[in-house]
């Protein structure tokens, strides 16, 4: 599945993923392929991207946002976010 995750001012991450962790207003979300269609509240907290099931998640903190997740094609907008690799 594809995955952008933008900022008002810049592209944090544009590409193909497996998984991605949310942390929404709802609670903890995991959006994997073929998940149904969704649009969440995002709140603060780390996003965690997956690109592969095997590699570590690249890790983007966030103070508050956007998801929506429609036919395999997940797009966070985000007010603040500052991303790293979990080592």
């Amino acid at each position: 599945m594809k995955a952008k995750v933008l900022e008002l001012e810049k592209k944090l991450f544009d590409g193909e993923v497996s998984k991605i962790v949310l942390p929404a207003t709802e609670g903890e979300m995991c959006i994997l392929q073929n998940h149904a269609s969704i649009v969440a509240s995002l709140k603060k907290g780390v996003v965690k991207i997956f690109r592969t099931a095997s590699t570590r998640p690249l890790m983007i903190s966030i103070s508050k946002g956007i998801c929506s997740f429609h036919k395999n094609n997940a797009i966070l907008i985000l007010e603040h976010g500052s991303s790293r690799t979990d080592d």
